[in-house]
């Protein structure tokens, strides 16, 4: 059998380009090095290519071939060529160090694979193969060739030895494949041998040094990951031998200072808490009573004394004593009871009611008979939702106001409800003429923490919270505050 050189280098390629491709589509995937992918789609298309070309009878290449796709040899080598300067990009890491290039690589290979595609498609619709064959013999590959050389060039400037295998594998690819291009266009003839085979064989060496530029790659991705791992193995033996003399230290510090720790941590939880009854204390004597109240009450007294009612005067002044008495007394006391509690809220009621020429209807019920002496609570603790019952609520709203305290008994409970049937929370927010939602917020929170005070210190599970009383319609028809006390007494 006759040797023929361009049967045998096709066969050699296309045997090289399958295993080469197959090689770098597994080493890609499993590294995920865009190089290696490129490289694997570059390499694809350059085997359909060689199917297209081969010098074997091929019958559906033939028809393919014979159809509106005579333009597909063309056009698969626009294809591969782009894949090739992607490749190019990835493999040399042209982004690091040529970024400015990079960019203009990729608008290049961008507007050469749109201006190819649509050539191709407009050939193939108007069954006008020669249009396409003219634009890629005469503008692309005129255009590539001079791209190419530049690319080269420019490939030169990066550093690193992988540079070599792209300059030595490309550069004898470009030459031959110009060869096997033009001679035959020029009817030139070299030896007598096939041009074809010139592009075989150009194919193979650039394959071969790329297939060994991208085992060097290999090679340097592992060397690199190698010195990663060992950076990071010194570091970490580095930072756990500071680590361990820190701890050495400290240990010794924790050793030497661990008595004298507990002993001025104990101390400032003693003085903490201290501090905090004193603070509570002084607060809830500063809250206990509105100064606008004592203002206004002596206010009233005064104009009774004008007005000449002296006995109004006296009767008032009686009350509004005692009342001062009663706060005075249960101030120096942590607690009281709930009896004496109630009877402190009538008298301060009934003082602002005389104020109020008698509008507050003040009631509390009692009908279980529960003990209330046997129930001990903060002193004074009541009061400030009595007094924002009255200011915030009773006193915006027309007609027939009341204040109702009702006491029932659960299972393990005293259960107090102070009910009233002001304007509710949300109008009086809204009410311009209320000037006081700090001090009421405040209030609140001074009761809250004496609460939390109490319940520490004497076992007990006190607490309250507000409810909003609407009617049918979803109107609100008052404010309802509800503390539970715990029947165990301190």
């Amino acid at each position: 059998m006759e040797f023929v050189p361009s049967l045998f280098f096709w066969q050699f390629t296309v045997s090289a380009l399958a295993i080469l491709g197959v090689m770098s589509l597994i080493i890609g995937y499993n590294s995920k090095e865009k190089s290696f992918l490129l490289y694997t789609i570059y390499t694809f298309f350059l085997l359909f290519y060689f199917i297209l070309i081969s010098p074997y009878d091929i019958e559906w290449r033939d028809q393919l071939l014979a159809t509106r796709f005579k333009s597909l040899r063309w056009y698969t080598q626009v294809i591969y060529n782009c894949s090739y300067f992607l490749f190019f990009l990835y493999f040399l890491d042209v982004k690091k160090y040529l970024y400015a290039f990079y960019i203009f690589i990729r608008k290049v290979v961008g507007i050469a694979f749109l201006a190819g595609t649509s050539i191709f498609v407009y050939a193939m619709v108007t069954n006008n193969s020669s249009l396409f064959d003219n634009f890629y013999i005469y503008v692309f590959v005129p255009i590539l060739f001079l791209f190419a050389i530049y690319a080269l060039f420019r490939a030169c400037s990066i550093p690193g030895k992988l540079k070599y295998f792209f300059i030595m594998g490309g550069g004898f690819f470009i030459v031959l494949a110009m060869i096997a291009l033009f001679f035959p266009i020029m009817g030139w003839e070299l030896f007598a041998i096939n041009p074809f085979t010139f592009f075989y064989i150009g194919i193979f060496v650039e394959q071969f040094v790329f297939a060994l530029g991208l085992a060097y790659k290999v090679k340097e991705i592992n060397f690199t990951l190698l010195q990663k791992s060992i950076e990071n193995e010194q570091i970490k033996e580095e930072q756990n031998k500071i680590l361990e003399e820190k701890l050495k230290e400290k240990e010794i510090e924790n050793i030497s200072v661990m008595a004298k720790a507990e002993e001025e941590r104990v101390s400032r939880l003693k003085s903490k808490f201290e501090n905090e009854i004193h603070h509570l204390h002084l607060t809830s004597l500063q809250n206990q009573m509105n100064p606008h109240f004592i203002f206004n009450a002596l206010n009233s007294i005064k104009v009774f004394l004008i007005d000449n009612e002296k006995q109004k005067a006296v009767y008032f002044l009686n009350k509004f004593s005692k009342l001062i008495r009663s706060i005075l007394e249960s101030s120096n006391v942590e607690k009281i009871s709930l009896e004496e509690e109630l009877s402190i809220l009538a008298l301060y009621v009934s003082i602002e009611n005389i104020r109020f020429e008698e509008d507050i209807n003040f009631t509390i019920k009692n009908p279980e008979n529960i003990d209330l002496q046997s129930i001990w609570l903060p002193s004074m603790i009541l009061q400030p939702f009595v007094e924002n019952a009255i200011w915030h609520g009773l006193m915006l709203r027309k007609g027939k106001k009341h204040i109702d305290l009702i006491l029932s008994q659960s299972e393990n409970a005293v259960i107090l409800l102070i009910r009233d049937n002001g304007i509710g929370r949300e109008e009086s927010k809204q009410n311009i003429v209320r000037k006081s939602f700090e001090k009421k917020s405040i209030g609140l929170k001074i009761t809250q923490d004496r609460l939390n005070h109490f319940n520490q210190k004497y076992g007990c599970n006190y607490f309250f919270k507000i409810n909003d009383l609407e009617n049918e319609k979803n109107l609100a028809i008052g404010t309802e505050i509800e503390f539970v006390f715990c029947f165990k007494q301190p």
